[in-house]
């Protein structure tokens, strides 16, 4: 047959009707969640919080933001780096957990707090002294890498010099001897002034050449290294030619060098504050900004790296390879001046030009010694004074109690669940239920009027409204 619509005092009196059912189920399920959640064992949380300073960040990282255009998300980049298996691996191995990195990543949460560069580490145990000393292992174990990989550059910077101090000595000590050997074989005491005039200034060229090609070696070897921690990576980067061979590189390193030669023949007559030589070196900025974004481009065109290791390393042979780029031409600018000066000096006669030639190899060997020596007691320094970006905040604490499970929750929940499941099978019951109630619903199915109806006296006195019901 087909129902009525039913009006709310309907839906209510069929609420009534059920409610010891209603009840039934909401007892039913506030029980069954006590005791899951009563025989549930409890899981533990425990929290450290880290901050990231970048403001403390080299010069190449300074200059890697300048080169990609945007800031870089060094604090989102640690997220990833501590959920690495290197990272993951050390702290298992600390603490001798034999789990593996999933059964971990399922149970660590690091997060960022938003608007800031402070990071928040947890995880969840049964072992509430389990969970404390991961979450402090593991902030130890990544502080521990980010500064043994900013100390690791300086380093090798270090060695590298200090290979170059005791070459350039050995050397300096041979051409002192030649020196003093000539002086006494050709009874030569000191060439004109104008000739010391002239060394003095190839001297300063000579000393100026090593050290470009003293920080052009460096950064090959730093570049070597970039690539060799790349390999270890998923994904690897382009060669140099690649970059060396772009069409628009090679006519900014041609500008640049040109620059280089015209700034190196201003400044033996102008000051460092005259106008040429400002505007000048501001060209030289400028070109040495286009040529990294054209470095940027070609790198970031040929790279699909999403690994954040690999997309710091990345940043770094970015910065490596402009740098390499810019001493490059300032190294061909000062060939060139050094190769005019040193055709003057060949005019001199053949006895007063191999003193000056001695003389000019014992003077250069001195400011590269000078230079080196200064190098590398900076270098020294500055490796003692790396430390890491990220410092601990607040170690965690021993939890004291659970946060699983939550029992009231759980109960309060269930007893909702319970009652709209009651209310829901009732209603179901009440509309699949076809016997006739009412004297309307007769009349609807037999088309006939109802001429009298007998009481249900036993429900006379209830708080229906006198309202009769069919027997």
């Amino acid at each position: 047959m087909e129902m009525e619509e039913m009006d709310l005092l309907e839906y209510w009196e069929i609420i009534v009707r059920r409610k010891w059912m209603i009840l039934g189920f909401f007892l039913a399920t506030v029980v069954a969640a006590a005791v899951v959640s009563f025989m549930t064992e409890p899981v533990y949380e425990a929290a450290t919080t880290l901050i990231v300073q970048e403001s403390g960040s080299s010069a190449q990282a300074l200059l890697f933001d300048s080169l990609v255009g945007m800031p870089r998300n060094a604090a989102q980049n640690y997220v990833e780096i501590m959920k690495s298996r290197r990272i993951l691996d050390e702290v298992r191995a600390e603490l001798g957990m034999n789990v593996s990195q999933r059964w971990i990543l399922d149970r660590l949460t690091i997060q960022t707090v938003q608007g800031t560069d402070i990071l928040r580490v947890s995880m969840q145990s049964t072992d509430p002294l389990e969970a404390q000393l991961f979450v402090n292992t593991l902030a130890s174990k990544f502080i521990a890498w980010n500064r043994d990989s900013r100390r690791e550059e300086m380093r090798s910077a270090r060695e590298f010099i200090e290979s170059q101090l005791l070459t350039v000595s050995a050397e300096l000590t041979a051409a002192e001897e030649a020196l003093r050997t000539y002086r006494e074989a050709e009874r030569a005491l000191a060439p004109s002034t104008e000739t010391v005039a002239k060394l003095e200034q190839i001297a300063k060229l000579e000393a100026q050449l090593a050290e470009v090609r003293i920080s052009r070696s460096e950064i090959n070897e730093r570049i070597q290294q970039v690539r060799i921690q790349l390999e270890n990576q998923d994904e690897t980067l382009l060669s140099s030619t690649t970059i060396a061979n772009n069409p628009l590189v090679m006519e900014y390193q041609t500008r640049l060098a040109d620059l280089e030669i015209r700034l190196s023949g201003a400044r033996e007559r102008y000051t460092s504050s005259h106008p040429e030589i400002l505007a000048l070196t501001a060209e030289i900025e400028d070109v040495r900004g286009k040529l990294s974004q054209q470095v940027e481009r070609i790198i970031s065109t040929e790279t699909r790296s999403r690994n954040p290791i690999h997309q710091q390393l990345y940043g770094s042979l970015v910065t490596l390879e402009v740098e390499l780029m810019a001493l490059t031409s300032r190294e061909e600018a000062l060939q060139s001046v050094l190769a005019s000066e040193e055709l003057a000096l060949s005019a001199l006669p053949n006895k007063e030009l191999e003193l000056a030639r001695l003389m000019r190899d014992t003077r250069v060997l001195e400011e590269i010694y000078v230079m080196l020596m200064q190098r590398n007691e900076e270098t020294r320094i500055a490796e003692a004074m790396q430390t890491a970006t990220v410092q601990v905040i607040d170690y965690a604490t021993t939890p004291e109690s659970p946060i699983k499970p939550r029992i009231k929750l759980n109960i309060a929940i269930a007893g909702v669940l319970g009652i709209f499941v009651g209310v829901g099978v009732a209603f179901l019951l009440a509309f699949i239920d076809t016997t006739i109630k009412t004297k309307e619903e007769v009349e609807a199915v037999l088309e006939l009027p109802v001429l009298a109806q007998i009481p249900d006296l036993s429900r006379l006195s209830t708080s229906n409204g006198g309202k009769r019901f069919l027997r």
